[in-house]
């Protein structure tokens, strides 16, 4: 069904499985199919699914039978699988609870104990592996909750209706994807109406749940904003300061830095691009944007070739050089034109004490006047 959901966006999904029925984790690691179905490499993702009692059980007896063989596989994912991101399956509660281990463990009595105790459990060990987590468990609560007349379960009232699988399905398209599933074209054979309520309410969580999913953390996203600063600088925003930054000003000049502030030589049309990644698993996203500069004629000196400022940014000092040898007096203004600093026949000049930002300098004497500009930056 993912699959299918993927060709109706346009999006290819190629996929394989091991999924023998009641297996647990330990089943799973000890299983050559899955290990080698795992070693086989170059998965993006790799999906993984307890028997759908185990997570909900105590949590002493989750984290000494379950979460070590979670943790394993993960393992043996990123051992072959360079690039992969592991995905926990959160499986739903019972209809009306676990009857069988009722007696034993008294949240398991009732739906909405065992459905609390599954989204515990595979929240764990997606936060301890640095994976993700498909939510649908919490996509059938939701869909409960809405429409309680809506049957995702079959007759045995644990495993899924059509319904529920076509819920569980659109979940992971917006978890594998990133994209939304609202207006999919395929239903499985659903009503209409039906597909469109499940895929909404699959956005809907995965919407409003990123932080259980775990994607903001380890899925990037490039986003920036930018304001001018001075006549021909910008401060660049990320939306995404979590990951590795590279940006390219359109100018020739690159940075590495998160929210960087640069300034350019010359007017023109700059196409800013920056991408962000995640190197551990290889997920990167980019994104660019023009950026119009109009830098005034007297900014940088037609004469600029006698007079170099360096470094450019500067940290602890600014060093100047001329071509002549005149008494000079120096100036140095901030953004808003208040003057920083003022002195004459100078070569080098502490800006320690300066705040990181944008300035300009004037260097001028009886007989030349001389613009230019610089970055304070630690």
């Amino acid at each position: 069904m993912v699959q299918d959901i993927a060709n109706a966006h346009g999006d290819t999904l190629i996929y394989d499985s091991s999924a023998p029925g009641g297996y647990t984790f330990g089943n799973h690691f000890n299983d050559p199919t899955t290990k080698s179905k795992i070693a086989a490499g170059n998965w993006d993702y790799v999906v993984l699914q307890a028997q759908s009692q185990e997570p909900s059980f105590p949590p002493a007896q989750v984290n000494s039978q379950t979460f070590p063989y979670a943790v394993l596989l993960d393992s043996l994912i990123k051992h072959y699988n360079r690039c992969a991101t592991t995905v926990f399956y959160e499986t739903w509660g019972r209809k009306f609870g676990d009857a069988a281990n009722c007696p034993n463990y008294p949240p398991l009595c009732t739906y909405t104990g065992m459905q609390n105790r599954l989204r515990e459990s595979y929240k764990l060990f997606a936060d301890s592996t640095h994976a993700l987590m498909a939510p649908v468990g919490e996509a059938f609560r939701l869909s409960i909750a809405a429409t309680p007349t809506l049957d995702l379960y079959q007759a045995d009232q644990s495993h899924p209706s059509m319904e529920g699988s076509y819920l569980a399905a659109s979940v992971f398209y917006e978890v594998l994807f990133q994209k939304s599933v609202l207006n999919t074209p395929y239903n499985a054979g659903l009503a209409a109406g039906t597909a469109t309520f499940l895929n909404q309410v699959a956005h809907q969580l995965t919407s409003d749940s990123i932080i259980i999913t775990n994607v903001p953390k380890y899925i990037p996203k490039a986003s920036f904003t930018f304001t001018a600063q001075g006549v021909s600088g910008f401060q660049f925003q990320s939306g995404n300061p979590s990951f590795s930054h590279k940006w390219y000003f359109g100018d020739g000049n690159t940075s590495s830095a998160i929210n960087p502030l640069h300034v350019y030589a010359n007017s023109g049309t700059y196409p800013v691009s920056l991408v962000v990644y995640h190197a551990p698993d290889c997920k990167k996203d980019s994104v660019s944007a023009l950026i119009q500069v109009t830098v005034p004629t007297n900014l940088f000196e037609s004469k600029q070739r006698r007079l170099k400022i360096y470094p450019n940014p500067c940290s602890e000092f600014l060093n100047i050089e001329m071509d002549r040898s005149r008494n000079s007096k120096v100036r140095i203004l901030d953004i808003s034109g208040q003057v920083v600093y003022e002195a004459e026949n100078v070569l080098r000049i502490s800006t320690s004490s300066f705040s990181n930002g944008f300035y300009y300098v004037d260097l001028y004497d009886s007989v030349e006047h001389y613009h230019s500009c610089f970055i304070k930056n630690e």
